[in-house]
C-alpha cells in the first residue's frame, strides 16, 4: 500500500468508525488506526467488543476492487493474526481459527475481527477491525476468554503488533 496513513489515538469510540470518517472526509484512502482505549468497540451483529486498556484495538482500511475482496479479507485477516501469534512464540497447537471471525487459544477467545465496507466516490473501501487481548481479557458469560501474555515468557507490547502490521499490510 502506498501513502499508508497511520493514526494513533489515546481514546476513541471505534477504530472502524474513525477509519470510515477518514475516508469520507477525504483525509486518507488507506491506513491503520490504533487506539490505546476504545469505548464502543464493535462486534458482529451489533455486539460490543469489550476493550480493556493495554490490549490491541485497530483498524486497517483500503480501497478494494470487488465485493469478493471483502469475503477474502475475512479469512486473510484471521490468517494474519494467527501468523502474528505464531511469531510471538505461541504454540501452534494452542491456536484455532473459529470462523467466521475469531481466534481461540486453548479454546478461549483471544482475538476477533470485524470486516465492514463502504462505497464512497464510486470506490469500495474495506475496513478490517482487529481486537487482540494481550494484557488482559474480559469476563464474558457466553464464552471463555484469554490473553496473549499469559502464554509467553517475553511479554508482548502493542508496538510489536504495529511493527508486524506495517511489514504485512500488503497481505490484506
Amino acid at each position: 500500500m502506498t501513502d499508508l496513513h497511520i493514526t494513533h489515538l489515546d481514546n476513541i469510540n471505534s477504530t472502524n468508525d474513525y477509519s470510515i470518517e477518514l475516508i469520507k472526509k477525504n483525509i486518507s484512502t488507506s491506513g491503520i488506526v490504533i487506539s490505546d482505549l476504545q469505548r464502543k468497540g464493535k462486534g458482529r451483529y451489533g455486539n460490543t467488543w469489550i476493550s480493556r486498556k493495554g490490549n490491541i484495538f485497530c483498524s486497517i482500511y483500503k480501497v478494494i476492487n470487488t465485493n469478493n475482496d471483502i469475503i477474502n479479507a475475512q479469512f486473510t485477516s484471521l490468517k494474519i493474526i494467527k501468523k502474528y501469534l505464531l511469531e510471538t512464540g505461541l504454540n501452534n497447537s494452542y491456536i484455532k481459527i473459529k470462523k467466521p471471525n475469531d481466534i481461540l487459544v486453548k479454546n478461549k477467545k483471544i482475538s476477533g475481527i470485524l470486516i465492514e465496507s463502504i462505497r464512497y466516490k464510486k470506490k469500495i473501501f474495506l475496513v478490517a477491525g482487529i481486537g487482540i487481548n494481550i494484557l488482559s481479557s474480559p469476563r464474558i458469560t457466553k464464552y471463555k476468554t484469554t490473553y496473549l501474555n499469559m502464554y509467553l515468557k517475553k511479554k508482548i507490547k502493542k508496538i510489536d503488533f504495529i511493527k508486524f502490521l506495517k511489514k504485512n499490510i500488503n497481505l490484506f
